[in-house]
């Protein structure tokens, strides 16, 4: 099962001024193995823009899960995701706790996932993490380990 933290992948998107396929990434991601299924987590703002509409309607038919959270203004008017972490957090331990699938592939390099990553190893499940390498948490890396961890940009 594919994991992906949206806004971790944009942000270092636009650094390489790159695209992803999202339906051939998820291929790539599961290669070898049966694909349960792959969620997508990002904030949306109260009104999404037509072409905003688009490209989850593009996700949802590649397959994808939309899993959003509203995106929160600050007082600066500094626009901000807030709580996307946890809620990959409880989709990917719970599902793992329901043996929804074997395998999680975690896409972000986000350090507040390390306690997902634990709790995979406690409940015994394989896992992957897939991040940019300048975006990819120390913390994450020791937990998950060299031999768990891909970098997107190399592939």
């Amino acid at each position: 099962m594919i994991f992906v933290d949206h806004a971790n992948v944009l942000k270092n998107l636009e650094k390489f001024k790159g695209r992803i396929d999202w339906e051939r990434f998820g291929y790539i991601l599961a290669f070898g193995s049966y694909l349960v299924g792959k969620f997508m987590y990002l904030g949306l703002p109260q009104r999404v823009s037509k072409e905003k509409r688009r490209f989850l309607k593009s996700l949802e038919i590649c397959g994808y899960v939309i899993q959003s959270m509203p995106v929160q203004e600050s007082p600066s008017g500094e626009k901000r995701q807030k709580g996307v972490d946890v809620f990959m957090y409880k989709d990917i331990t719970e599902l793992a706790e329901e043996g929804s699938y074997d395998k999680a592939i975690i896409v972000s390099g986000d350090g507040d996932l390390v306690e997902a990553v634990r709790k995979l190893k406690e409940i015994g499940k394989t896992f992957e993490i897939w991040s940019f390498k300048e975006s990819l948490s120390k913390y994450l890396v020791t937990e998950a380990g060299e031999e768990n961890t891909n970098y997107i940009e190399d592939n």
